[in-house]
């Protein structure tokens, strides 16, 4: 069996576990900043809200994020998004 070289599998050893978790956290909180920022709904990332906007037919940018950060990211995010608000 052939194990793909994950991005951030290499990212992770590059900086370390602690460093590259910190990082991520920092990435989804400014995620949720600029979504506020622009109106979105409570604890919803960027790329959650352009999913929405993806399923509702309107102007998104989907396509580009999924692009920088790696195969259905956005649908991703809309998922995880969509069960924390069920949690509240």
């Amino acid at each position: 069996m052939i194990i793909k070289n994950h991005p951030n599998l290499m990212i992770r050893a590059m900086i370390g576990q602690r460093t590259y978790h910190y990082l991520r956290n920092l990435a989804v909180q400014i995620s949720i900043l600029f979504n506020a920022l622009l109106g979105g709904e409570l604890h919803q990332s960027f790329s959650a809200r352009n999913h929405q906007r993806r399923r509702d037919k309107k102007l998104h940018v989907c396509n580009l994020i999924d692009l920088l950060l790696g195969e259905d990211h956005c649908l991703r995010s809309w998922v995880h998004w969509k069960v924390i608000v069920r949690k509240i």
